[in-house]
């Protein structure tokens, strides 16, 4: 992998929200325990890896962008207790669940689906694995669209983009 794919990697991972705490969902009106804002942190992540995933895959050739899906998720490991926090969660458990999510919304996307339908979607998985309430999804939505860096996502992969031209 090249110095500057190598650099876009670990920006793209420090774009990852860390791990939230149940106070930080009261600014959202949400009231979560500490289980339940694990919880969403492991949304976060995987919907963030979500975006990361896409833009490599759509924006950077083959083998570097095949390197740069690796390094992402080497990071990921390396600060799993750590910025993260999901001490108590098997990290492969959480790849597995997170690659059929991935799948999941990428059907969403290809039919067309916007990235407020994709968040939707993870907000009702959450709702229908009772982490959060039916009345709550749209404030979840709002955390979902302040923390998950869409547009920063694709600023860095553009940048790369052009370095690599």
């Amino acid at each position: 992998m090249t110095d500057p794919a190598h650099q876009t990697v670990q920006s793209l991972v420090r774009l990852i929200p860390p791990s939230v705490t149940p106070d930080f969902f009261e600014d959202y009106g949400l009231t979560l325990t500490a289980q339940q804002a694990q919880a969403v942190t492991t949304e976060l992540l995987a919907l963030t890896t979500y975006w990361i995933t896409c833009a490599i895959r759509v924006s950077i050739p083959e083998p570097i962008g095949r390197r740069m899906h690796q390094a992402v998720h080497q990071q990921i490991r390396e600060q799993w207790a750590g910025k993260f926090g999901l001490i108590q969660v098997s990290i492969n458990q959480v790849f597995d669940v997170m690659k059929e999510k991935h799948q999941a919304w990428e059907q969403i996307s290809r039919q067309g689906g916007e990235p407020i339908a994709i968040f939707s979607e993870a907000a009702k998985g959450l709702e229908a694995d009772n982490v959060i309430s039916p009345q709550d999804e749209q404030k979840l939505l709002a955390v979902f669209l302040d923390l998950v860096p869409i547009e920063e996502i694709g600023e860095r992969i553009a940048e790369l983009e052009q370095r690599l031209r």
